[in-house]
């Protein structure tokens, strides 16, 4: 609608000519007057631009561009001036679809998007004639110079040129111009805008005088000029011959000394470099960052300099959606990004895991022209994460792309955007890229801005940055100085018109130097040392990448050693000293393998001198046992029956733990649910989040989420909070555990720690109360073959798995013990082999776990195996029947009773053949494989591909070479729990019914979309 008149305006041609006849010829635009000034403004109100656009209309006739009334592309490839505008207003007169193409683009990108939308015209400009027009690929291109001034305004008077039979309803619906995507992940698509959406992206508008840094062959340009024209407030425009610096960017502000700058982060940083560029920031109502991320310390730098920065939000598909412009202006949460209301019905921030959401922009939203999904349907999944505000509700910070993360062959996903924006901030990067995708630890790869020191004092200079950010960064996430690698000078970097890199590109570009970070190995180290020697020198070198450790004894694991410090210190050692010639003995994982500096010297020695000193791990379990067994203590215990349960729950956002936790949810006889959630800033929403991932939909109104630690003696809970526990629960159910079967024993203590904490925190309550605890069938694996494991005591501690997880288990069942020798009311429920409920939660399997990891080899070696006699029968169990038996043995429900018995056994009674049914069952459902001996599968396995991120199986090669074909069978004893179980009595085969086709279709899924 147009604001004079009040009449209707259906096209961006009407508007031009609405804004010829206004009274007041307020400039709209504002352009250098000479080639390459930055200041010089010469002021271009409605009358004469729409005279300007007549003028390029005569200009286009004399080349042959005749008018049209039905769609017809043409391409515009050039620097963005009042040539490339007015032409473009010029050309949709005629009745043209102006496709704007980024001046950064290779022929071959360029004539695929002309081919695309069938396009055989290009314009381009004669003062910056591109070397691609005389490319061979664009011959069949008619080429045509950009009307120029002298050319559009002269002292000819032109009549107003309209084109006959306009049908103003459809012109509406017709595309007036078209951009295209970045091509940061390939080629650019193109990416069209009709009349209507053009004249819908003025909704929200800020209507006030502005500057513009950025190109209008992209999104966040057009909307300023399209905003500045429909509302009458003048855009001054940076000349986009002359080179963006903070000299130049200063200078053109100054001159505009606008309400408000629209910009990019590139250009803020050029800004913030000197005083008078944050000077000339400051004087404006508004600053705008968008296209990429602008990272937090620079933004934080310009907000506590009184520069009120907002950021938006959007792209070229879906319009703009998010910014923080509008907030007030003592709201200093410059990156967390708010709807506008008329946005706020059509987006949906979809949860993905942590803390994390996928925005997704739904149908109806006028600024949206595309869909990539029909969930729901006609959405726009944008790839783009966020997370929310902890406490100013719908307020979203941008975090990264989904398709930016680096996921690490241990699948954690490092976020490179607030790493590469940290460090893109000191003076002598030009560029920062991180690395690392399928691969163990990230890397970073620099381009220099300044090239006055060598590569050595370059990264000297550089390192106390990486250090900072490392610092603010997950274990996973921060990068090692080995790790660093720098781009020779001659080398461009791949870029968008935004300043912001093409990943992807990127990536490609630089394989081998990549690769060479990866595969290069430093010769062994020289220095030859004792075993004391060997433990300080461990001591300082753990020192030295930011760990410190009382002593030798202490736990790496709990001392924060995490995967990348592990990794980064075996290089150390083999770097740092001599192994003999025996380097190949130092696994990647004996940090972990060894559990402490003591272990690790001790295994280092060993190594270099081939003199063992074994460390007895069965010694370690039984002076773990002795550790954190509770005394017992005479207290009066009140054992009437109370009238609702109220539990404690460790382990709610695992899989089983979500199981047990819906179904106490669904107990009327269950009041209220404390659920220990390892220590975070935002329990209850962890909670929320990891249930829904896991497809549970259930109301929390029981649930209290707690933020804990339960390795601290007080659990890191309050006072207050603790003795509402002791006084209120009858029940506490164990059920969090670390699934690491890297880590030795030794390094399992903080769990251990955590159990005699709760069985501390049972044995002071005033009433008695229910202990649980989730075992694992893996306590007895190693018992003598052939043989029945009861529903009792393990006896001994040999008979547990040579893993550390099983062996940690086994000490919780002895310190359990001893806690039932106390006086304590406890129960050990030794739990098997379990698959996913085929009615309720995620049919998802863990692709990581060994079973899943077995089955994948179909797919990736077309084979699997045939498992000896003894290692035929699968007692696998669902999960919503291992929740529903360890709730009935736990005797929570309205007609429970107590129950004395110690131990139970949790497996499926009814067993199936892993050769003659489940393998079928995996080929009926659509898997594709040979089925050969157990040998045999090994040998393939092993001569595959070598890539662990294309054949993740590979992983647990050695594992199950170790496992023995003629390895007899344990049968676990389950009568007991049959008796009290009515799930355990009605448990199904997994063979049985539509299970295994549901699991294998969602390992299919995840593997397609790892592949």
């Amino acid at each position: 609608m147009d604001s004079t008149t009040g009449n209707p305006i259906l096209t961006f041609d009407q508007l031009l000519r609405r804004r010829a006849i206004d009274e007041d010829q307020t400039p709209l635009l504002a352009y250098p007057k000479s080639r390459l000034g930055v200041a010089d403004y010469e002021l271009i109100p409605g009358k004469l631009l729409n005279r300007f656009v007549d003028g390029a209309v005569e200009s286009l006739l004399r080349l042959g561009i005749e008018p049209v009334n039905e769609e017809k592309v043409v391409g515009i490839y050039a620097p963005t001036d009042l040539d490339y505008l007015v032409t473009i207003f010029g050309l949709g007169r005629l009745g043209y679809t102006s496709f704007l193409l980024s001046p950064r683009l290779p022929a071959s990108a360029v004539h695929a998007l002309l081919q695309s939308t069938g396009s055989s015209t290009l314009f381009y400009s004669s003062v910056h004639r591109p070397s691609i027009i005389s490319d061979s690929i664009l011959e069949n291109i008619r080429i045509l110079p950009l009307p120029t001034r002298d050319q559009y305004d002269n002292d000819d008077i032109y009549p107003p040129f309209y084109r006959k039979d306009v049908d103003e309803e459809k012109e509406h619906l017709r595309r007036y111009l078209m951009l295209h995507s970045s091509g940061s992940t390939g080629l650019p698509k193109p990416i069209g805008y009709t009349n209507k959406r053009l004249l819908g992206i003025t909704a929200g508008a800020q209507k006030v005088t502005s500057f513009q840094s950025v190109p209008f062959s992209h999104a966040h340009g057009l909307l300023t000029y399209v905003q500045a024209i429909f509302h009458k407030k003048t855009l001054y425009m940076m000349n986009g011959y002359v080179a963006q610096t903070h000299d130049s960017v200063t200078a053109a502000i100054k001159a505009a000394n606008p309400g408000m700058v629209w910009t990019v982060p590139y250009v803020l940083k050029l800004l913030a470099e000197k005083p008078d560029g944050i000077e000339v920031l400051k004087r404006c109502e508004k600053v705008s960052s968008a296209g990429s991320r602008c990272p937090d310390d620079l933004g934080d730098l310009l907000v506590n300099e009184g520069v009120h920065l907002g950021t938006q939000f959007g792209s070229t598909e879906i319009g703009s959606v998010l910014g923080s412009l509008n907030r007030p202006r003592e709201d200093k949460a410059w990156n967390y990004l708010r709807p506008p209301p008329h946005v706020v019905p059509f987006l949906y921030m979809k949860p993905v895991g942590g803390h994390l959401y996928e925005l997704v922009v739904l149908d109806g939203h006028v600024g949206k022209w595309a869909s990539n999904s029909d969930d729901p349907p006609n959405s726009w999944y944008t790839s783009d994460l966020f997370e929310a505000h902890p406490s100013i509700p719908n307020a979203w910070k941008f975090v990264g792309r989904s398709d930016d993360r680096v996921t690490l062959s241990n699948g954690e996903k490092v976020l490179p955007l607030p790493i590469e924006g940290r460090i893109r901030q000191h003076p002598l990067v030009r560029e920062a890229v991180v690395f690392g995708i399928d691969r163990a630890v990230p890397g970073l790869l620099l381009f220099r801005s300044d090239h006055t020191l060598n590569t050595e004092d370059f990264l000297s200079t550089i390192w106390p940055v990486v250090q900072e950010v490392n610092s603010h960064s997950e274990g996973f996430s921060q990068i090692s100085r080995d790790m660093i690698t720098v781009a020779n000078d001659d080398i461009d970097i791949h870029l968008t018109d935004k300043s912001s890199i093409k990943r992807a590109q990127v990536y490609k570009h630089f394989k081998d130097v990549i690769d060479k970070m990866y595969t290069q190995e430093a010769s062994e180290g020289t220095l030859q040392l004792e075993i004391p020697e060997l433990k300080t020198w461990i001591l300082q070198a753990f020192a030295d990448i930011g760990v410190y450790l009382p002593d030798a004894q202490a736990d790496f694991f709990g001392a924060g050693v995490d995967s990348l410090k592990a990794i980064q210190m075996r290089s150390l050692i083999v770097k740092s000293l001599s192994l003999g010639g025996n380097s190949s003995r130092c696994s990647s994982l004996i940090v972990y393998e060894c559990g402490n500096a003591e272990s690790l010297a001790r295994k280092l020695h060993e190594i270099r001198t081939g003199v063992v000193n074994d460390q007895d791990d069965i010694k370690i379990m039984e002076a773990l046992i002795e550790k954190y067994s509770v005394r017992p203590q005479s207290i009066s215990k009140n054992i009437q029956k109370p009238k609702s349960n109220i539990v404690i729950l460790t382990g709610a956002t695992g899989s089983l733990g979500s199981h047990i936790l819906a179904q106490l949810i669904a107990l009327s006889s269950v009041s209220k649910i404390y659920c220990l959630i390892r220590r975070c800033e935002y329990p209850f929403k962890r909670l929320s989040e990891a249930l829904e991932g896991r497809k549970f939909y259930v109301s929390l109104s029981k649930v209290t989420a707690l933020s804990a630690d339960i390795s601290e003696t007080d659990l890191g809970l309050a006072d207050s909070v603790l003795e509402g526990l002791k006084s209120e629960a009858t029940h506490i159910i164990h059920c969090a555990w670390a699934v690491n079967f890297t880590l030795p024993v030794s390094s399992l203590e903080p769990h251990l720690k955590g159990l005699h904490n709760l069985i501390s925190l049972t044995q002071s309550m005033p009433r008695e109360a229910h202990f649980i605890f989730c075992s694992s069938v893996s306590t007895a694996m190693a018992s003598p073959t052939q043989s029945t494991v009861l529903s009792a005591r393990v006896p001994s501690l040999e008979y547990a798995s040579p893993t550390g997880y099983a062996r940690s288990k086994l000490v919780a069942e002895r310190i359990i013990e001893a806690a039932s020798e106390a006086g304590i009311h406890a129960t050990i429920l030794r739990i098997g082999q379990i698959v996913p409920a085929r009615e309720i939660g995620s049919q998802l399997w863990n692709p990581t776990e060994a079973i899943p990891l077995m089955i994948q080899t179909a797919a990736t070696i077309g084979h699997l195996p045939r498992l000896a006699d003894s290692r035929d029968g699968c007692t696998w169990i669902e999960a919503d029947a291992v929740a529903k038996a360890v709730l009935e043995i736990g005797g929570i429900g309205s007609n429970s009773t107590r129950m004395t018995q110690l131990v139970y056994n949790i497996v499926n009674p009814k067993s199936f053949s892993w050769n003659d049914e489940f393998l079928p069952a995996l080929k009926s459902a659509g898997l594709v494989f040979d089925t050969v001996e157990y040998g045999h599968w090994l040998e393939k396995l092993e001569e595959g591909e070598k890539d662990v991120s294309k054949n993740p199986s590979r992983k647990l090669l050695s594992f199950w070479k170790q496992q023995s074909t003629s390895e007899g069978s344990r049968t676990f004893e389950t009568k007991e729990a049959e008796v009290i179980s009515e799930a355990m009595r009605q448990s199904q085969r997994a063979v049985d019914g539509s299970l295994i086709p549901r699991i294998l279709q969602k390992w299919k899924q995840h593997w397609n979309k790892n592949a």
